[in-house]
């Protein structure tokens, strides 16, 4: 009787814990590949648009900080001088690393780097437009273009601070890296990460929907940045029920920092779903997943 009350205890306690039970489940939510390439996709789907969000507020960060059509070239190709600085790195020695957790720290930078991009918007002066129909695009670029120093300052304007100018172009240029270097390890180590883990026939269908995702991104940019643009730049500073202008107006100028809000909490939600996944999948999960 005692070794059959042994028995039967030994076996119930090496098969009905709950506890294990649960934990076996929640190991393998994230021991999935198809999972991870909904992951892969939506980081990559942010990515793409927050990249083309920056092109399509372009010409408004020009009028709004007063930035020459060269200051907005160099804050263009920034993410680019960014990302060529690390490519080679990153593809070479994170094959060899923590691949997801390696991705999930690039969406996490990218984020930084969008919310810096809206920084800007609230270090510097409220926008002041000239009250009139007395200015019109042909003028300049902005109000501030024909304006001589004291006509700025008996004005009101903050036109001539060019070291403010200065700061902001900066800012702006240093956020594009910091989304450059993010971005370095999203694609190179997501592809690599998926190809290991699927069979080979599966393989370029895995990754073809993964860049079928990156296509969508520049059209969720752009259209972004056409809704943002429509909202007065300081809305959330004073009544808009004031203004005497519209967007049709050229005095007009759009909330551009809050498509990178929004960009940037889109990353980093896409980018902590790549800490639960492991370094490598077992050979079932991959079986399963492919």
């Amino acid at each position: 009787m005692q070794v059959k009350h042994q028995m039967c205890s030994e076996r119930s306690s090496g098969t009905d814990d709950p506890e294990q039970d649960d934990n076996e489940k929640k190991t393998s939510c994230f021991s999935n590949i198809k999972i991870f390439l909904v992951a892969e996709c939506a980081l990559m789907l942010a990515q793409g648009t927050v990249g083309a969000y920056l092109v399509s507020v372009l010409t408004t960060l020009e009028r709004r900080f007063n930035l020459q059509s060269a200051d907005v070239g160099v804050i263009a190709s920034s993410f680019e001088i960014g990302n060529l600085a690390l490519i080679l790195f990153v593809s070479y020695f994170g094959a060899k690393a923590h691949r997801p957790r390696l991705i999930g720290c690039g969406g996490i930078v990218m984020a930084l780097g969008a919310l810096l991009s809206a920084l800007p918007e609230f270090l510097t002066h409220q926008y002041e437009y000239e009250a009139g129909d007395s200015w019109h695009a042909e003028d300049g670029r902005d109000i501030c273009s024909n304006k001589s120093r004291s006509e700025n300052r008996d004005s009101g304007f903050n036109c001539s601070n060019r070291a403010n100018t200065n700061m902001m172009y900066l800012l702006l240029i240093g956020a594009q890296v910091l989304l450059g270097i993010g971005a370095t390890p999203v694609q190179p180590l997501g592809v690599s990460y998926i190809d290991d883990h699927v069979h080979k026939k599966d393989s370029s269908l895995y990754i073809g929907i993964l860049f079928s995702t990156l296509v969508f991104g520049p059209a969720c940019g752009f259209i972004l940045g056409s809704v943002c643009t429509k909202v007065y730049v300081d809305a959330v500073f004073i009544d808009t029920s004031k203004l005497d202008i519209t967007p049709d107006d050229p005095r007009w100028i759009g909330a551009w920092w809050g498509g990178f809000l929004l960009c940037s909490a889109l990353l980093f939600l896409s980018a902590l779903f790549m800490f639960g996944f492991p370094q490598e999948l077992d050979e079932q999960d991959i079986n399963g997943g492919g």
